[in-house]
C-alpha cells in the first residue's frame, strides 16, 4: 500500500456529497458482500443439482490446490455447506494479515470478504484481531490522494464489512465516496476510462454491487454512458477467433491488438467482468445479449482462481438472448470506437476502429489498415464505414438486403481529427458544418421525422464531399449540424 501523503485529504475534511444522501450507514445483515439471500439460494440449488460449475469448484477444493483466493473459496464453502475444515482453513489464513498488517489492495479485499462471510463463525479474539488490521489499513488509506481503483474498491468492502463493529465505518465510507470515488473512479468513467483493463473494471463493478445492496446507491446513474456504451459494443469488441489461455479457450479482446501476452492475461478477467455486468443489470437488451454470450460453457473458467467467480456470478437461470441476434455494427460514442462483423461465425469478417486506427480481421488473422491503403467502404446492412482522407469525394450505395434498416441508415466517416469541424456536403445540398466526435468519427444518418432537410434516401447512391474548415463559430451562435445521436 502506498505510504500516507502527509497533510492530504485529512479524514475530517468537509466536502460536497458525491451521492445524494445525508449518511452512509449500513443496516443490512451479514453476509453483506456479494452473498445476498437470492444469490445464496441460487448457489445452494447449483450444489443440489450438481451442476458442472459446482463440480469444477468442488474438485478444485478437494485437490488441496493453494492459490491467493483460497481463503475466499474456504469461506464460501463454509457459508454454503457448513464445511468445518474450510472454516478453519480460512480463519488460519486470516491470522497472518491480523498479525503483520494489511499492505495491499488484494489482501485488504480478501480480509474484508473473509471477515464478512465468517463473521458469525469466528472466535471473538481472532475476529477482533482481523478487525483491528482492517481498521488500520483503512486509516492509512483514507488520507491519500490519487488512489488506484482497486484500493478504493477494497476500502469500500472493508468499511461495509466493519459497519456496526467500528464507529469510523460511516466516516470512512463518506471519505471514500465523496472524495476518492468521485475523483478517481467517477470522473475517469465519464471519460470512458477504466474499462479496458479487466482488473480495474472488476474492481469498479464489485464496488457497485456492494454499494447498491448495502447503501441503496446506484453508481451507474451518475455515469450511465460509461456502462451503456460498454454493453452495446462488448460482444463486437472481440476478434472473431479465440485465444488459448491457461484457463482454456477464450475470446480475444481486440483492444490489445497484437499484444498476445496481455490479451491472454486479460481474457479471463474480461469474462468475469461480463458476469458482474449481467448480475448488476439483467433487464436491458444489451445486457441480455451478454448473458447469452457468457452462457456458452465452452468458454467457462475451470482453474483457480477464476473458477470461483464462474460459480459465484454466472446465473444459469437468467434468460439471455443468443449473440447471433445481436446487431452486427456498434458505435461507442463515449470512447470513439466502432466495431462490426459480417456474421457471428468464427471465420467471418470483422472490423475494429480503436484509438483512431482501423483494423480488419478474417480467416484467423488481423491487420491494421492505414490511410495509404485506400480501404474501400465497409458495408453492413443499412450502414457503411468509410475511412477518409480529407478533402474527400466519394459515391456510396448502402446494401439493400434489409430495406427497413435503410430508414435509420448510417454512414460512419472515420479517421478524422476529434473535435475538428468539417464542411460536409451530401448530394446537391448546401454544405453544413459537422464536428468529428470522439475517435474522429462523423456520423451521417437519416432522420425523416425532423423534416425534409434531414431526410436522406439511403436507397439511392450518396455523393459525399468532406472538407476541413477553420471558420470559427460566432460567439453565442449555435453551430449547425446534422441531427445525430
Amino acid at each position: 500500500m502506498p505510504r500516507v501523503a502527509a497533510g492530504l485529504l485529512a479524514a475530517a475534511v468537509c466536502v460536497p456529497a458525491a451521492f445524494p444522501q445525508a449518511e452512509y450507514r449500513v443496516y443490512t445483515d451479514r453476509p453483506r458482500l456479494f452473498l445476498d439471500a437470492g444469490r445464496l439460494s441460487r448457489l445452494q440449488r447449483e450444489i443440489e443439482r450438481n451442476s458442472l460449475r459446482w463440480q469444477t469448484l468442488a474438485e478444485l477444493a478437494a485437490s488441496g490446490a493453494s492459490f491467493p483466493e483460497k481463503p475466499l473459496l474456504d469461506a464460501l464453502l463454509y457459508r454454503l455447506q457448513g464445511d468445518e475444515r474450510a472454516r478453519q482453513s480460512a480463519l488460519a489464513w486470516s491470522r497472518a494479515p491480523a498479525a503483520k498488517g494489511i499492505d495491499n489492495a488484494a489482501e485488504l479485499r480478501r480480509a474484508a470478504l473473509v471477515y464478512d462471510w465468517l463473521h458469525d463463525a469466528s472466535d471473538p479474539q481472532e475476529q477482533q484481531a482481523l478487525r483491528n488490521a482492517l481498521v488500520r489499513a483503512l486509516e492509512t488509506l483514507l488520507p491519500q490522494a490519487g488512489l488506484d481503483v482497486g484500493l478504493i474498491r477494497s476500502g469500500l468492502l472493508a468499511a461495509i464489512a466493519l459497519a456496526g463493529d467500528w464507529e469510523g465505518s460511516e466516516r470512512a465510507l463518506a471519505q471514500l465516496l465523496d472524495v476518492h470515488w468521485k475523483a478517481d473512479v467517477e470522473e475517469p468513467l465519464a471519460r470512458g476510462e477504466l474499462t479496458d483493463d479487466g482488473a480495474a473494471l472488476i474492481a469498479v463493478l464489485e464496488a457497485c454491487h456492494a454499494l447498491r445492496y448495502n447503501l441503496d446507491i446506484d453508481p451507474w446513474r451518475r455515469t450511465p454512458a460509461a456502462f451503456r456504451t460498454l454493453a452495446q459494443t462488448r460482444l463486437l469488441s472481440y476478434y472473431p477467433f479465440a485465444i488459448d489461455t491457461p484457463q482454456g479457450r477464450a475470446r480475444r479482446p481486440a483492444v490489445f491488438r497484437g499484444d498476445e501476452d496481455r490479451a491472454r492475461a486479460q481474457a479471463p478477467l474480461y469474462r468475469i467482468a461480463e458476469m458482474l455486468l449481467v448480475a448488476y443489470e439483467a433487464n436491458s437488451r444489451e445486457f441480455q445479449f451478454i448473458q447469452g454470450w457468457i452462457r456458452n460453457d465452452s468458454y467457462s473458467l475451470r482453474l483457480p482462481p477464476d473458477a470461483l467467480y464462474e460459480f459465484l456470478w454466472v446465473n444459469p437461470y437468467l434468460p439471455g438472448i443468443p449473440p447471433q441476434s445481436a446487431p452486427l455494427l456498434a458505435h461507442d460514442t463515449l470512447r470513439g470506437r466502432l466495431f462490426g462483423r459480417s456474421n457471428w461465425e468464427n471465420d467471418g469478417f470483422w472490423l475494429g476502429y480503436v484509438d483512431g486506427r482501423l483494423e480488419i480481421a478474417s480467416g484467423g488473422r488481423a491487420a491494421t489498415v492505414g490511410a495509404a491503403d485506400r480501404q474501400a467502404p465497409l458495408l453492413f446492412p443499412g450502414a457503411a464505414v468509410v475511412p477518409v482522407s480529407v478533402p474527400a469525394k466519394l459515391t456510396l450505395a448502402l446494401p439493400q438486403e434489409d430495406a427497413d434498416s435503410l430508414t435509420g441508415g448510417r454512414v460512419y466517416l472515420i479517421g478524422l481529427n476529434p473535435g475538428e469541424t468539417y464542411a460536409l456536403k451530401i448530394n446537391n445540398r448546401r454544405p453544413r458544418l459537422m464536428e468529428a466526435g470522439a475517435g474522429g468519427i462523423v456520423v451521417i444518418h437519416n432522420d425523416p421525422g425532423a423534416g425534409k432537410r434531414d431526410t436522406i434516401d439511403f436507397a439511392k447512391k450518396l455523393r459525399i464531399e468532406l472538407k476541413p474548415t477553420l471558420k470559427p463559430t460566432a460567439p453565442g451562435r449555435a453551430r449547425p449540424t446534422l441531427r445525430g445521436r
